[in-house]
This record gives C-alpha cells, sequence and structure tokens, in this order.
C-alpha cells in the first residue's frame, strides 16, 4: 500500500512543481501599508510600505491630491516628509508628489516615509495626543495604472489608544494592532481610519444590515434618541431606493467641528452631541449626517461617469454636482420630514431658507448650475472663492430648490403617479446595478422624461441657464405659494467684515382651499401617510 502512493506521488511530482512555479510565476501584485504614530505630540504619523511581486522593472507611485467628496485639490504632498526606500532601488522624487523606481520587478520593494499634520478639517489627516485621524488619500502610495490589487493596512495602536475604526473589512485586531484589507485603491483610499478611545453608540439594524456610530470627543447627549432617528431617516432613505448595498455602514464622528465626506460604507462626519441643545440644532445634526448618508446612494453609486474611476491627480471634473450634492441635501430634508423629525412647518421654513439665500445672491443672474458645479476646483464648494462672488452661486443652495422644482413637475405630469424618487430609483438600478458605470448628463435627462413622459424643457433651463425661476406653477401644483417680506440682517463676507443689508426673505406657506391634486400631491411629498 505504501508503495502505491510513492508511485502515485512519484507520477504526480513533476505536475506539481510545474503548477508550484506557474504559481510563483503568476503571483499577484499587492501592497501592505503598516501605520504607527510614535510621537502624536508632533503632529506626525509614519508609514511604512511594501510592494511585492511587481511586474516591470519600473514602478510609478503617486500620492492623491485631493480627496474624492471633497473637490478642491489638497496638496497633501507638502506634508510627506523623511521619504526613504529601505530596499535599495533607485529613485526619481522630481515631480511633485510622483515618485520613479527602478529594479524593481520580482523584487520586494520597502519604503517609508513620516506625515506631518497641521489642520483639524475633515479632509486632512490629523494627529495628536487623543486621536489620530487618518485618510487614505492623505498618507498612502498607489502606483500609475494599477488600482485593482490586493492591500492590506496594519494600524499600530499606540499611546494607550484602544479603537480602530473604518469602513474597511477588518481581519484580525487584537490590543496591538488592527489590520484591515482591500482589493481595489478607489474603496481603500474612500476609507478613512479613526483611532483613540472612542464612544461607541448602540447599534441598529436596518433590512437586517449592522448600522454603527463611533466618535471622538463627542459629547453628552441623548444617545437613544439619536441612533432611533437615524434608523427612521435610513429607513426612508433606503425605501426609496429600495436597495442596501453595504454589508456594514459606519458614521465615524471625527470630533467638534464643520463638514463631513462621505464614502462608499461609511461617513467621516464633525460631531458635537453637547452642541445639540436645541431642537433646532438638533434637527440640523440629523439632516446633515443624513446628507452624508444619501451620498452613499448618490454620487457613490448614482454618479456622474466622469467621477471615477478617480483622477487623483488632476481632480474629476463634472457639470453634475448639482445633481450628486444638491439633490442630495434636497433628500436629506426628505428624510428629515418623513421620518417624521421635521414637522410640516420646520420643512417648508428649512426649504424657505434655501430660496432666500439664493435669491438674494447677485450671482444667479449671472451662472448657471451645471457652470457652479463645473467651477468649483476654482470658486469653492459654495462660489465664493472666485474671482467674482457676485457673480457665481452654489449648487448646495440653487441644486435642492431645483429638486424640489422638478419633483413638483413630474408629479404633476404623472397625477402623482411618479416622483423624483422614481428618478432616483431608476438610477440607481440602471447604472449602478444593472450597467456598473456612471451617468451622463444626457442620461440623467432621458431618466426624468421617461419618468415624467414628458421633456421636462423649463425645468431643465433652470439647470443650463440662469433663467429666473418660476416659483409660483410648481409651488402651485402642491397647494403651496411663496411669501415675501423685506427685513435687514446682517451679513459677514468672504473678508470677515459684517455689514447690513436688506433682503427679501422668504416663507412657504400652504395655500387656503387646495384643490385635489394639490392636497394629494402635498400629502404624498410629505409622507403624511408614513408620518404619525
Amino acid at each position: 500500500m505504501k508503495n502505491l502512493n510513492l508511485k502515485k506521488f512519484l507520477v504526480l511530482l513533476p505536475f506539481l512543481v510545474s503548477l508550484s512555479l506557474s504559481a510563483q510565476k503568476n503571483e499577484v501584485p499587492r501592497f501592505e501599508f503598516a501605520v504607527s504614530v510614535p510621537d502624536p505630540g508632533s503632529h506626525t504619523y509614519h508609514v511604512a510600505t511594501r510592494i511585492l511581486n511587481w511586474p516591470t522593472d519600473t514602478i510609478t507611485l503617486h500620492l492623491p491630491n485631493w480627496m474624492p467628496g471633497y473637490y478642491q485639490m489638497m496638496d497633501y504632498y507638502k506634508g510627506l516628509k523623511n521619504f526613504k526606500v529601505l530596499s535599495g532601488q533607485s529613485f526619481d522624487e522630481s515631480r511633485p508628489a510622483t515618485w520613479v523606481l527602478t529594479g524593481v520587478k520580482g523584487k520586494a520593494v520597502q519604503l517609508e516615509y513620516d506625515m506631518y499634520t497641521d489642520r483639524t478639517f475633515v479632509a486632512n489627516s490629523y494627529v495628536d495626543e487623543d486621536r489620530a485621524y487618518i485618510i487614505p488619500v492623505n498618507s498612502f502610495l498607489y502606483a500609475e495604472g494599477h488600482l485593482k490589487m490586493p492591500i492590506t493596512v496594519t494600524v499600530e495602536k499606540s499611546n494607550g489608544w484602544t479603537d480602530v475604526v473604518t469602513g474597511l473589512e477588518l481581519v484580525e485586531e487584537n490590543a496591538q494592532k488592527a489590520v484591515f484589507r482591500s482589493n481595489h485603491f478607489d474603496d481603500f483610499l474612500d476609507s478613512p481610519l479613526l483611532m483613540g478611545n472612542l464612544k461607541k453608540l448602540p447599534d441598529f439594524q436596518v433590512g437586517g444590515t449592522n448600522h454603527r456610530f463611533w466618535g471622538y470627543n463627542a459629547g453628552e447627549f441623548d444617545e437613544k434618541k439619536l441612533m432611533d432617528d437615524l434608523k427612521s431617516v435610513i429607513e426612508v432613505a433606503s425605501g426609496i431606493i429600495g436597495h442596501i448595498p453595504y454589508e456594514e455602514y459606519t458614521f465615524i464622528g471625527i470630533g467638534p467641528g464643520r463638514g463631513g465626506i462621505e464614502h462608499l460604507n461609511s461617513s467621516t462626519v464633525s460631531f458635537d452631541g453637547g452642541q445639540m441643545g436645541s431642537p433646532q440644532a438638533y434637527q440640523r445634526m440629523v439632516n446633515f449626517l443624513s446628507h452624508e448618508y444619501f451620498h452613499h446612494y448618490n454620487v457613490k453609486r448614482i454618479r456622474p461617469f466622469e467621477l471615477g474611476p478617480f483622477d487623483y491627480q488632476n481632480g474629476s471634473k463634472t457639470t453634475q454636482l448639482w445633481i450628486s450634492e444638491g439633490l442630495t441635501s434636497y433628500y436629506a430634508g426628505i428624510m428629515v420630514r418623513r421620518a417624521g423629525i421635521y414637522s410640516e412647518a420646520d420643512f417648508l421654513q428649512e426649504i424657505a431658507a434655501g430660496i432666500t439665500q439664493f435669491e438674494n445672491n447677485p450671482g444667479k443672474d449671472f451662472q448657471s448650475l451645471i457652470e457652479s458645479s463645473f467651477e468649483t476646483w476654482h470658486e469653492g464648494p459654495f462660489g465664493t472663492s472666485g474671482k467674482d462672488p457676485n457673480k457665481s452661486i452654489s449648487y448646495y443652495v440653487k441644486g435642492p430648490i431645483v429638486g424640489l422644482l422638478m419633483d413638483f413637475g413630474i408629479r404633476q405630469a404623472t397625477n402623482n403617479e411618479k416622483s423624483l424618487d422614481d428618478v432616483m430609483r431608476h438610477m440607481y438600478h440602471e447604472y449602478y446595478l444593472k450597467k456598473g458605470r456612471g451617468f451622463t448628463d444626457a442620461e440623467f435627462r432621458n431618466a426624468c422624461t421617461f419618468i415624467a413622459g414628458t421633456p421636462l424643457t423649463e425645468l431643465f433651463q433652470y439647470v443650463y441657464t440662469p433663467n429666473p425661476l418660476d416659483y409660483d406653477t410648481y409651488l402651485g401644483y402642491a397647494g403651496l405659494e411663496l411669501e415675501k417680506k423685506q427685513e435687514t440682517r446682517t451679513i459677514r463676507g468672504r473678508d470677515g467684515e459684517s455689514t447690513e443689508k436688506v433682503m427679501d426673505v422668504y416663507s412657504l406657506v400652504p395655500v387656503n382651499n387646495p384643490n385635489a391634486s394639490q392636497k394629494a400631491i402635498l400629502d404624498s411629498w410629505m409622507g403624511k401617510n408614513k408620518v404619525q
């Protein structure tokens, strides 16, 4: 019996050797990163990198120049210090944010550097004695033309910190380190990490999927109420789209501040629960969190064609941020209202405040939504950083207003059988789930025409031109009207100086004695059949 097994082994040996050699020749290239914070008081963290099984003699490495979701060049390379190639390969670093290594084929490449941080902002890494907020685009090099490959990152715990949270897949964790992995740099670079002694809020389930919230310096507040309300708004959002694409979702609160950025299965948000003392402040926070959450649908998956794969060096420019940001802002309000957190009056007041802001901006007569979207790289997300802020607008402000008018236009055209909800659901299922790609400007417009059953010509003029908005007609479809009065308000300019200005201030109110069609549209839009 033993001789028979030996004969079988000898017969198979050449095949096994050949298989082993073939596997060695075809080993997949991979990146292994390690992050440590040996001296958090210096606001610096250390990155070590191993690159294995590289198939060519030369590799071009880049550090990204911007963070998807924040459409500004960030020049992260300016914080990179002490770059060293430990494995001996020669390298050229004559171009900013670029390192070209030669003699790497089939060899293990080892390099290291430090990253200095000096700004507490959601689109920048930041390290101090209390926490380490590490965003991958600010931290890790990627290889030009090679985004799909195995990637691991080991986060070494230090300074007595016990918690590491991210949207990346956890491989292992103990008291000394946490190891995470990804199979694509677009996903890896989209997954910030927060390390410290963090507060964990109660998890909740939506559709059988877990949702969690971790925060640094999160403050004192009613944790259960916030989690219950977040669950409600997520139920509204997932009900609109009809699908939950992630295995788990994580809210990552990075501490007090301003701003948030969306990711595929997480969002990083400036969060201070201690600042939610008034009902208005609480509603603003839930609206803000709803906005960042809805982005995982609208921009991460329902995305303009230009936003993926990303151009990490030069920026990915699109004319469709009025959809990605403006309609996300619109749906944040919808989510908060239909979840029963906004009253009807709160919701209408929120919309009226946006109309007041837009109508008092002289830039409304000069710049269209698509121009505002494309020029954001020069003028900033709020249109205030360009040469003449009086000739620019913000897609964050006009976008939700046009979304509102478009929603009512579709409802009117279809006898309230369809709405903008159907457009968003169609875009998600047709382009993300079915085609696996982004959409073009024409495809979004065609989807609106398809759902409405008619070209929405006038409404799209509000996108492509600075034409005045016909509030009376479109708001009238839902039995709403604008009331206007003049008030003197204090306005702070971009120079920080405050001035008094007489402004047109708008209120949005229901009409007296609406007809059956108006009442049906208003009730379904408000979600009155669902709100207690």
